[in-house]
Parts: structure tokens; C-alpha cells; sequence
């Protein structure tokens, strides 16, 4: 696979974060979907659908390699709980 004309695979022919990167662009693309994409979408895109599914912070940042306390992920985590428990919640606005 290549990007931009270089190589994005590594000599075992494994996905790097590059090749992740275009396939996500390529998708998102192909769906149709506006704004920035990147390999890094699927990660943020992961953390937040398991908080909001209410997984426990400690298991998805052990499933998706943050170390543990990382504030990345925190920041992840406090943007879906205060949508979820956001008082505007369940009357209708």
C-alpha cells in the first residue's frame, strides 16, 4: 500500500499507523463523510463508544494500549459523561 507515492507497510507486511490512516480516509471518503479522518479516529471512535456503552475507564484503556491514568483518555471519557449525564437528557431538547 502506498500514500502520497511511499510505502506505508512495513517488511512483514504489516498495517502501520500511515496504512490505517488512508484506509480510514479512503473509507470515510467513499461514504461520503465530510471533515478530517485519520487512523486516530478509530481509536477516539472505540474509547468513546465503550464509555458510552458503560465499560468500566480502567478495561478500555487497557483494550485500546493507554497507559493506565492517561489524561488523553480521561478527556475522552469526561466529554461522553457529561453529554450522558447531562441534565438536558431525556426531556426532549
Amino acid at each position: 500500500m502506498t500514500r502520497h507515492g511511499r510505502v506505508i507497510g512495513d517488511s512483514a507486511g504489516r498495517m502501520t499507523t500511515e496504512a490505517a490512516a488512508e484506509v480510514v480516509e479512503s473509507l470515510a471518503v467513499a461514504a461520503g463523510l465530510s471533515g478530517e479522518w485519520s487512523g486516530h479516529s478509530l481509536r477516539r471512535g472505540f474509547a468513546t463508544a465503550a464509555r458510552a456503552a458503560g465499560n468500566d475507564p480502567l478495561e478500555i484503556a487497557r483494550a485500546g494500549g493507554w497507559v493506565d491514568g492517561s489524561r488523553v483518555l480521561a478527556r475522552y471519557m469526561d466529554d461522553v459523561d457529561r453529554v450522558k449525564n447531562s441534565p438536558l437528557v431525556g426531556i426532549g431538547l
